[in-house]
């Protein structure tokens, strides 16, 4: 069965079925098990999970319901790797089957691959992680507390990988179709510096100085308004660079 967290949760068995988990504590518990595969947890810590930290008394009898309930959801192999697990319960998971999994190791390659400067690399394997998102992780499970603890990190990854396929993208002069991509995600991350020297560079290698420097001031106010700050040296680099009519190129700290 493959697991999808990277958006509203799914299940899909090996034969291409969908297997719907309609209860929403029943998503949150799913959730919870997938993120922590092929580790025990305990009752105690899927119940804080299932009733966002204010578990009921007698809370680990309705968990064994809810856990009945999830194991009639999932296929039939898949239930029985939902397993009675001191100090609780644990799902066995294979590493393909979970997308999370996949995205994270896909991130941790394409680090490796822009540490070595394998640019062709490091752009191909960026893409193929991004292509497994396909919206607000566990965008359907309602739980406060999994969407604190999990969310951030993976749209931080998300932001990263972008990072790393603009940046390849542009080592392999690719520039002119980063710029419409750039400018969308600069709308919408007026605060990410990174996109915004990516997109001043894309701009300034495509013979737009102009708006490659209305860019900089763009984001030079956004940075003083919202934050108080000037921009980093990154940006601030960049910026003199095509004030000068130099190549700014960018830095390659991963």
């Amino acid at each position: 069965m493959r697991f999808r967290l990277l958006g509203p949760l799914e299940c899909v068995d090996v034969a291409g079925r969908w297997r719907p988990v309609t209860g929403p504590r029943q998503r949150v518990l799913l959730a919870t098990l997938l993120l922590h595969a092929n580790t025990p947890i305990s009752v105690d810590t899927l119940a804080d999970a299932v009733w966002d930290g204010a578990p009921p008394a007698g809370h680990a009898q309705t968990l064994r319901s809810h856990v009945m309930r999830l194991r009639r959801s999932l296929a039939p192999e898949d239930a029985v790797g939902l397993r009675t697990r001191a100090p609780g319960y644990v799902l066995a998971v294979t590493h393909h089957e979970l997308d999370v999994h996949r995205f994270e190791s896909l991130g941790q390659e394409a680090a490796g691959h822009f540490r070595a400067g394998a640019w062709t690399a490091v752009s191909d394997t960026a893409e193929r992680a991004l292509q497994l998102w396909r919206a607000q992780p566990l965008l359907d499970v309602p739980s406060q507390l999994l969407h604190e603890n999990v969310v951030p990190r993976l749209e931080q990854l998300r932001l990263q990988l972008m990072e790393f396929r603009f940046d390849a993208e542009l080592r392999l002069g690719r520039h002119h179709a980063l710029v419409p991509q750039l400018q969308a995600l600069v709308t919408v991350h007026p605060l990410h510096e990174r996109f915004s020297a990516q997109l001043m560079l894309s701009l300034s290698r495509t013979g737009r100085r102009t708006e490659a420097l209305a860019v900089y001031r763009s984001a030079r106010r956004t940075l003083i308004d919202e934050l108080g700050v000037e921009p980093g040296p990154e940006m601030a680099r960049v910026h003199q660079c095509i004030l000068s009519g130099d190549d700014p190129g960018l830095d390659r700290a991963a």
